[in-house]
């Protein structure tokens, strides 16, 4: 679970390098309200060998609610009301709650949830195409590099992490419609009897 943390949540731009990129990535993000995707997640060491491989479910609501779903191979959760984050393992039977921007410090999920303009001065971004390359403009952050890519209809179709030491995470989403805004009941996790908590607020 704590691994799966890390790779998910392992975005943003200095004034003078990549304004015109980053601003044209603020301007993608902010057009999503809220996100509702599948996805498939693909684990790689810095020689390419596969690691690891999951799939699921992914809810975002800006700003900072979100709700990641593993349903394969193992079943793990992942949920955010803005303020605190829930990582529940059944199979552990464990919950540990963290707060929300400790955890997403320097991750994607600044971006996609929501970020704040000082959030992004904390980065540089470089665009190609419809692909959008993230990096610490501060050099005591780690040397992680994210990118985001877009299809033709301007929905994130991928979006990778690269950590420092060259690990890889890629993610690739399939867009489902929303027919009705989701409630914010929904990125409240209720703790299951039993459970053990591990609250690291």
């Amino acid at each position: 679970m704590k691994k799966i943390l890390l790779v998910v949540l392992l975005f943003l731009v200095s004034p003078l390098y990549g304004a015109t990129d980053a601003s044209l990535l603020k301007e993608k993000l902010a057009k999503f309200e809220q996100i509702n995707a599948e996805f498939s997640q693909l684990v790689s060491n810095a020689q390419g060998e596969i690691l690891n491989e999951s799939q699921g479910l992914l809810t975002i609501s800006r700003p900072g609610k979100f709700r990641w779903q593993v349903t394969a191979p193992e079943e793990e959760l992942i949920v955010s009301d803005g303020q605190t984050m829930w990582l529940y393992s059944p199979f552990v039977e464990q919950v540990t709650l963290i707060n929300l921007q400790d955890a997403i410090a320097g991750t994607p999920f600044i971006l996609l949830s929501g970020a704040n303009d000082q959030q992004w001065q904390k980065y540089r971004v470089s665009k190609d195409n419809n692909v959008f390359t993230i990096e610490a403009a501060d050099p005591q952050m780690q040397n992680n590099r994210f990118i985001f890519e877009f299809n033709g209809t301007g929905n994130i179709s991928r979006f990778v992490v690269i950590e420092e030491q060259g690990q890889r995470s890629e993610f690739k989403l399939t867009h489902k419609p929303i027919s009705e805004k989701i409630g914010s009941d929904y990125f409240n996790f209720q703790i299951p009897a039993d459970v053990e908590v591990d609250d690291q607020r």
